[in-house]
């Protein structure tokens, strides 16, 4: 089987599947990079993307260019994630199967559908994808509902996302090192952007010291938010509590992950998935999270792997990490599970098996889709 990944750029959210699927067709996959001009542009900005033998670049050569669009007609399928709409087109026209990558359209409502882009790729779905083997991988537990209200995909949407590399670790033992300790360790890890809402921290390391609570507040990121946030410590006496890091490497940040107890995710809407949570989780470090992200309904099963809260209530917050300090058996027992989930379900590993197994089903003309995880029905 012959898979080509479309998307602007090859990142740290795309190598990890990439290499799996690489790894799985026997070096019948690529990833046709589109938008970026150097390395520095990509997300994470890791030149070692740069080196994968599966990646084709179309930028400022003809010749890749010429290569691409061969490819993406003879694909066997083709993922088109945030690219050019003429690749789209191309893939169309050849009657194959095609996998559309997508996180939610509609995060502002109604009002994004005054979007050009968005009116030019649903228009071109009505009318040239409609009756098409043309499906949706959504990479949010939202994007099926805003497909739903544009008639788009009716019965074509798959869970889909972003896939971390998942660490190899001792998880008994991470957990058993957290024991001794007289502290409750809280980890916030993001942008100091408004809509990551890290005021929420500074609520809920106040609600925690009235309430007589051990505990420390970590917040690794930098941002326009920053020096406001800085201020507000100060002016709340919460310096004693809450501690702002920086930024710091991704090995940092996932060490940080692994020596936390409790991980709050607190971003709204506009967090289209939000790949920190499969870090954080892969970690073993419990998660609190924002129900209004796209990864948190599709990665926590509340009570089971972490639990999730509502922006919109006041003390949701507050009450769920105060619960989750107040039982650390149960906290521990989720820190185990969130690391399960991201291991065994959410990895690259699994979503490029299960991937692989759905284009296999479509191709034979079969509908045993997988139950749970990616690919599963959304």
């Amino acid at each position: 089987m012959n898979i080509v990944f479309v998307s602007l750029a090859l990142n740290i959210h795309q190598a990890g599947i990439s290499d799996e699927l690489y790894r799985l067709t026997h070096g019948k996959f690529r990833f046709i990079e589109t938008g970026y001009n150097s390395v520095s542009e990509q997300k994470g900005g890791e030149n070692e993307f740069a080196k994968r033998p599966y990646l084709v670049c179309t930028q400022n050569s003809r010749a890749g260019e010429v290569t691409a669009k061969q490819l993406i007609r003879e694909a066997d399928v083709l993922i088109y994630g945030a690219s050019p709409l003429k690749y789209l087109k191309e893939r169309v026209s050849t009657g194959k199967i095609t996998f559309l990558y997508s996180e939610r359209w509609l995060k502002r409502g109604l009002l994004n559908l005054l979007s050009p882009r968005l009116l030019q790729q649903q228009w071109f779905y009505h009318t040239r994808c409609h009756r098409k083997p043309v499906y949706a991988l959504c990479a949010s537990a939202y994007a099926a509902g805003d497909f739903t209200k544009m008639f788009s995909f009716k019965e074509k949407c798959f869970k889909w996302g972003y896939f971390t590399t998942v660490p190899e670790i001792d998880i008994g033992n991470i957990q058993r090192a957290k024991r001794s300790a007289s502290i409750v360790k809280i980890l916030w890890v993001a942008r100091f952007l408004q809509w990551k809402h890290p005021e929420r921290m500074l609520q809920l390391a106040s609600q925690l010291r009235t309430n007589h609570v051990d505990f420390l507040v970590d917040m690794i990121g930098v941002g326009p938010e920053y020096d406001k946030i800085a201020s507000a410590i100060k002016k709340m006496g919460l310096e004693n509590h809450v501690h702002l890091l920086g930024q710091v490497s991704n090995s940092t940040v996932m060490e940080a992950m692994r020596t936390h107890d409790i991980f709050c995710f607190t971003s709204d809407k506009n967090e289209g998935w939000g790949a920190v949570l499969n870090e954080a989780m892969s970690s073993g470090c419990c998660p609190v999270s924002s129900i209004e992200t796209g990864s948190t309904p599709y990665l926590i099963k509340d009570g089971v792997n972490g639990l999730s809260f509502d922006l919109g209530k006041k003390n949701d917050l507050f009450d769920k990490v105060l619960w989750l300090i107040k039982h650390p058996e149960e906290r521990e027992k989720m820190s185990i599970e969130a690391y399960k989930t991201i291991r065994d379900v959410w990895s690259p590993k699994n979503a490029a098996l299960q991937l692989m197994s759905l284009c296999e089903n479509l191709l034979n003309g079969k509908d045993n889709f997988v139950a749970e995880g990616p690919c599963s029905k959304a």
